[in-house]
C-alpha cells in the first residue's frame, strides 16, 4: 500500500530531484484540494511549484510527509495557515493551478486501477477511508479521488450514483447486493481489487460470485 515521497523514492540525482516539472504558464484561481496521502499529477504539479519556491522535492506524484512539510512550512511563510492541506489559498500562493494540469475523466479513467494497484496489503478496518487502511467502499472512494472523481461513501450510495453496465471495462465498480453492501474495481473478466472483510487486506481477487450489477465510471 505504499504511498512514496522523498523518502521512500529510488536514489535520484540532486537535480533530477529538484528540476520542476514543466506546466503550463496559464492558470485558474484554484486546483483540487491535496492533502497527505494524496497521489496523481495534481500532486506532482504541487511538488514542481514548491520547488519553483526553493523546495527540494522528488516530483513523484506521491503526497507523503516530505511535501506535507514542505507545504506546511510554505504556508507558515506565506501565512495562510500551516495546516498541510493544499486548498484555493496555497494554490494562489503558489500563482495558480495550470489549466492544462486538470485530468480528463478518459485519462482518469485510464490511472484507476494502476492507482489502486498502490493498495494492495492495506488492512480492512470499518469505516477506513484511507491511505493507511480501507472498507471497501473505503477504498473505491479513496481511489477514484486520486484521479478527480468524487464518489460517495457508501456502497449503496457508489451503487445510486453511477450508470449501470452489463459490459464492464478496468475501472468500473463490481457491486454486490442491491442496495450494494460490498464494492470492488473491476480489473478484468473475473477479477478484481477490494478490501474484503476484517482480518484481510486490499487484494485482486477473483470476483468471488454473482455480483449485484457493475458500475460505469464516466
Amino acid at each position: 500500500m505504499a504511498v512514496t515521497d522523498q523518502s521512500a523514492a529510488a536514489p535520484v540525482s540532486v537535480k533530477a530531484a529538484v528540476a520542476p516539472a514543466a506546466v503550463s504558464a496559464a492558470t485558474t484561481a484554484t486546483g483540487p484540494t491535496l492533502r497527505y496521502g494524496s497521489y496523481g499529477s495534481a500532486v506532482r504539479v504541487l511538488q514542481s511549484k514548491l520547488n519553483a519556491k526553493g523546495y527540494r522535492l522528488v516530483v513523484d506524484g506521491a503526497f507523503g510527509p516530505k511535501t506535507r512539510a514542505a507545504v506546511r512550512a510554505f504556508q507558515a511563510k506565506s501565512r495562510i495557515g500551516a495546516t498541510g492541506v493544499v486548498t484555493a489559498a496555497t494554490w494562489r500562493a503558489l500563482g495558480g493551478y495550470p489549466k492544462s494540469a486538470a485530468p480528463s475523466r478518459s485519462s482518469a479513467r485510464g490511472s484507476i486501477v494502476s492507482v489502486a494497484y498502490r493498495y494492495l496489503g492495506a488492512p480492512y478496518v470499518r469505516g477506513g477511508s484511507g491511505p493507511r487502511v480501507f472498507d471497501c467502499s473505503g477504498l473505491t472512494s479513496y481511489v477514484y479521488r486520486q484521479v478527480g472523481i468524487s464518489l460517495p461513501r457508501t456502497a449503496r450510495g457508489q451503487q445510486a450514483a453511477v450508470p449501470r453496465t452489463s459490459h464492464p471495462v478496468p475501472g468500473d465498480l463490481v457491486f454486490f447486493g442491491y442496495p450494494a453492501t460490498h464494492v470492488g474495481i473491476y480489473v478484468s473478466p473475473g477479477r478484481m481489487i477490494a478490501s474484503p472483510r476484517p482480518g484481510q487486506v486490499v487484494k485482486l481477487q477473483p470476483i468471488y460470485q454473482r455480483p449485484s450489477g457493475y458500475g460505469h465510471v464516466r
